[in-house]
């Protein structure tokens, strides 16, 4: 009997020994086998009989990456010394002793560490203010050289998460400076103020926005930002039935009114304030420059005649691609499905392995990331629609008709209530670790980078800016002072009869991220900020497809009265239906971004606060506290 369980025991160590020689044999075929596709020119070594090419390869293949790191460690130790002689070369002696010291210092150094050292070049005399200038440019680009270099050995979506984590770092830093501080302003808003003012100063010396090291860090992570910024804002959607009923019909049909009617004035008000500017400024483009094109037509007729005769070809234009692509979708349906397995065996486990008491013990985060990739998911789903549905049908829409729909699902299957689905979905404490996070959480604080990010929006349409100064100052002002006094004025004169309903009125042209701090600035509670959101969702839909044809309709023509009146009235969501006008296109966003920065510090002001909500709330406080 032991000698056949020892056979069975030999036997069965020996197919283990096969099993594991065969293995091995294969990896070593497969690897000679790829070795030999790829460099064919060194296919002589098996001609001769060379056996061990493989190892012969890979000695040869680590030299000459210790060889290559040598020569990267050789130029990051020469970097010192070219900023020493780019700041000695353009200091004179009188001034720069100091700073030559102690580069001088960090130049010995460098030598200790390595062989060859090279002497600084020394220069007595003074020189102008503009070489000056680039050399401290070329100096601070030295600087951010390594940065650079490390960004552009990643890929394109390696470098715009790195660049977006950046961007969360930065905010949280500025969040924890106000609250060490107590200072009331939104802390988002703070940092993109200073984020922007600190690109303006880096880049004022540069003429292209691909010289300025910063920009290029933080620019990948606000375009994957604002791609995706229309989610960050469906927690509020989703979680809108907690707010209870809005009041009767007719209190729903007065904030319809005040909706439509607030959108056309902010519409109209602001497109035709920059008309007369440009009016009183002799800056007439409406005008196409007719009589120029009429002039250049009779001067040169025999260039209209052979026009005339040659029949152009007209190349179709190629179809363009979906705003995400189809391995986004596959990978995001992926996670949402074994995320969704994994909640629900942690919801109910029907087994009592040990995978199964894990998924019980880490609920609430599979949980969380399962409605994370449901909400992601039908984003990307709503946002691949055709335009002719997605004209009718917003994807936020989408998103949120689906998002709702998993949640009644899951609920009904684990035995929960709708209610303690979307208490799970949002569970409004922030980040609070993994047991405490929901997936609308995540999304909430990803806002703060967002409007963090506007910053880099701004800096790269600073010259548009400069160019039509007044023209944007005047619809600035009169978006957001017109845009508070009025809806706040038509508020109190249209009868609503909630104060809540009152103030989330206030930001209805406002942006989503800084409309939830202009709402929390008027002391508005979570069920109001989640309303106001979503009002300033319904404007943007209005603006999205109405937008265009009203200012037709108006006959303002102008691109910058246009693209400055989408953005004041109907924020990203009207921006983003003028992408095809290209001349009203960068107006609009800058409006949008400027327009939003301007209430939200116009409401930070005490004064106007408390002249805000005097007007809005006038017959049921005397703008003081109130229950909202």
């Amino acid at each position: 009997m032991m000698e056949r369980m020892y056979r069975k025991q030999q036997q069965g160590q020996c197919h283990w020994s096969l099993s594991l020689g065969m293995v091995v044999l294969l990896l070593y075929s497969w690897m000679v086998q790829g070795l030999i596709q790829q460099h064919h020119h060194h296919q002589q070594y098996f001609r001769q009989g060379n056996l061990f090419y493989p190892y012969d390869y890979c000695c040869r293949s680590v030299s000459l990456f210790h060889k290559q790191q040598q020569q990267q460690q050789q130029q990051q130790r020469q970097q010192p010394r070219q900023l020493l002689s780019i700041i000695s070369s353009s200091c004179s002696s009188t001034r720069c002793t100091r700073s030559t010291r102690k580069l001088n210092s960090l130049n010995s150094s460098s030598n200790n560490n390595s062989n060859d050292a090279i002497e600084p070049q020394e220069n007595n005399t003074s020189i102008s203010s503009n070489q000056s200038s680039s050399a401290t440019t070329t100096a601070t680009n030295l600087l951010f050289k390594n940065k650079s270099f490390i960004l552009s050995k990643l890929t394109n979506d390696q470098q715009s998460i790195l660049s977006a984590m950046v961007l969360v770092l930065l905010d949280v830093f500025f969040r924890r400076i106000f609250q060490k501080f107590q200072i009331a302003f939104p802390s988002s808003l703070g940092g993109c103020a200073i984020l922007l003012a600190t690109l303006l100063i880096h880049g004022r010396n540069n003429n292209t926005n691909n010289n300025n090291a910063l920009y290029n860090i933080v620019q990948p992570g606000a375009t994957l930002l604002a791609k995706w910024l229309p989610v960050f804002f469906v927690p509020s959607l989703v979680t809108l039935p907690l707010v209870g009923t809005i009041g009767t019909p007719t209190e729903i049909a007065k904030i319809m009114a005040v909706i439509v009617g607030g959108f056309f004035f902010t519409l109209w008000t602001t497109s035709s304030s920059i008309l007369q500017v440009a009016k009183l400024t002799s800056n007439k483009r409406n005008n196409n420059d007719n009589n120029t094109e009429q002039d250049e037509t009779d001067s040169d007729t025999s260039v209209t005649v052979v026009t005339d005769l040659v029949t152009p070809t007209v190349q179709p234009t190629p179809p363009s691609p979906p705003p995400f692509s189809d391995t986004l979708m596959k990978q995001l349906r992926l996670w949402a499905i074994f995320t969704g397995i994994a909640a629900l065996e942690g919801a109910s486990p029907a087994f009592t392995s040990l995978p199964a008491r894990m998924l019980t013990k880490f609920q609430t985060p599979v949980l969380t990331g399962h409605l994370a990739a449901v909400t992601l998911a039908s984003f990307c789903y709503g946002a691949r629609m055709p335009s002719t549905f997605k004209t009718v049908v917003h994807p936020l829409v989408t998103c949120t008709t689906l998002t709702w729909g998993v949640l009644a699902l899951f609920g009904k299957c684990t035995g929960r209530t709708f209610t303690t689905m979307l208490h799970s979905y949002k569970m409004g404490h922030g980040w609070n670790g993994l047991s405490g996070t929901g997936a609308g959480d995540v999304f909430l604080f990803l806002l703060g980078p967002a409007v963090l990010s506007l910053a880099v929006s701004m800096y790269e349409k600073r010259q548009l800016v400069r160019d039509n100064a007044k023209e944007v100052a005047t619809g600035v002002a009169v978006s957001s002072i017109g845009g508070l006094i009025g809806t706040a004025a038509m508020v109190r004169w249209i009868s609503i009869i909630q104060p809540s309903l009152r103030v989330a009125l206030l930001s209805r042209n406002i942006t989503s991220p800084l409309a939830m701090a202009i709402a929390s600035i008027l002391g508005a509670n979570s069920a109001t900020v989640s309303l106001a959101v979503s009002i300033v969702v319904v404007t943007g839909l209005i603006g999205a497809n109405f937008g265009a044809t009203l200012l037709d309709k108006l006959g303002i023509i102008d691109p910058v009265a246009r693209g400055m009146g989408i953005g004041a009235a109907a924020h990203g969501l009207g921006t983003a239906a003028f992408v095809k006008e290209k001349d009203a296109f960068p107006f609009a966003a800058i409006s949008m971004a400027l327009t939003a920065t301007a209430c939200t510090v116009l409401v930070s002001i005490p004064v106007i606060k408390k002249l805000v909500l005097t007007i809005a709330l006038g017959g049921i406080t005397d703008g003081g506290t109130v229950n909202l």
